[in-house]
């Protein structure tokens, strides 16, 4: 009896030894198990961090967006402020001239800007002028201001053949002075009879070649009703300025009938004079330059070159254009310049 209960002693007390040590091997294997777990997952809370710390979409489209609004007000200050949009003007007259004569493209000229002022300095051509060839020729002008608003115009130059140099009229030789006689003392003096004044210029006429044709100032609308009524006796304005006037620095074109008032136009030649008086009566000589023969639309015969804006239009300077029919689809052309 006695030995069983040592035997059951030891077996309790071997029974509680593993017990203990099972124990103290669980705890040290749950300890090194919890820290080994702890290591573990200290990394993966540093991730949750930096993931926490990236910006989401949203904030990195404010982050984007920001800078933009900020250029975005920046431009509308910008647009707000005022800017110079208005180009030079350019004034570029219209000119004729002789075949082949030296021209500077550039005289009279003037461009003028609202903010720069005058700037006739900056204005440029993009081609020359070739007065070699008959015929109307346009260069194209511009002007730039500092503001970089370019300016345009086109100038057009009317170049007419070059007239034939007109002999001088032999100067007549003196004539020695006649001596008046020496009349006696007591001799009664003799009366000289007043010259009579020569009468004043008639208003409104056309003189040449020793003829004078009155004319009126029809225009386009009634100048050719005007010639049509009185083919023999009667000129009219048609192109050019409506009114004649010799000092208006244009060109008026006459018109009238062959065989009738006009027939006198074709012994006009290279150097003739005519005179023609304003609705005053005051008197203006032209020097014939040029004679041309045109078609009904201003093309000149043979060589195809249109003279419509020269013989027709208002530019080129003091002059006057008569304008008769050779036929039904030919016309003689003669310009005189003051």
């Amino acid at each position: 009896m006695k030995k069983n209960t040592i035997k059951h002693t030891i077996i309790i007390g071997f029974i509680s030894i593993l017990g203990i040590a099972l124990f103290i091997v669980g705890y040290i294997f749950t300890d090194k198990l919890s820290r080994a777990n702890s290591l573990a997952s200290e990394p993966k809370k540093e991730k949750v961090t930096l993931v926490k710390n990236i910006p989401t979409g949203k904030e990195l489209t404010k982050l984007a967006t920001n800078p933009k609004k900020k250029q975005s007000k920046e431009k509308f200050v910008a647009v707000n402020t005022t800017k110079d949009t208005t180009a030079p003007i350019i004034n570029v007259p219209e000119e004729t001239v002789e075949q082949n004569a030296q021209v500077n493209i550039y005289e009279n000229i003037t461009a003028t800007d609202n903010k720069d002022g005058d700037v006739t300095v900056k204005v440029t051509a993009d081609e020359a002028l070739d007065t070699s060839v008959v015929g109307t020729q346009t260069i194209h002008f511009t002007a730039t201001d500092t503001s970089g608003n370019i300016g345009t115009a086109d100038r057009t130059f009317h170049i007419i053949p070059k007239s034939e140099p007109v002999a001088a009229p032999a100067a007549a030789e003196p004539t020695p002075a006649q001596q008046t006689p020496v009349e006696p003392a007591q001799a009664a003096p003799v009366s000289i009879p007043e010259t009579p004044a020569e009468p004043a210029n008639s208003a409104m006429t056309i003189t040449m070649n020793g003829q004078t044709i009155p004319y009126q100032n029809g225009g386009q609308g009634s100048g050719q009703s005007i010639i049509d009524s009185n083919p023999s006796g009667v000129a009219s304005t048609w192109g050019g300025a409506a009114v004649q006037s010799g000092d208006d620095g244009q060109n008026t074109h006459f018109i009238g009938h062959n065989p009738g008032a006009f027939s006198t136009v074709f012994s006009l030649g290279a150097g003739s004079q005519i005179v023609v008086t304003d609705a005053n009566g005051t008197p203006s000589t032209y020097t014939v330059r040029t004679l041309l023969q045109l078609d009904d639309y201003g093309t000149e015969v043979g060589t195809g070159t249109n003279y419509w804006d020269l013989t027709v239009g208002t530019g080129g300077g003091e002059r006057i254009t008569l304008q008769s029919c050779v036929n039904d689809d030919i016309n003689l052309f003669v310009i005189a310049y003051k």
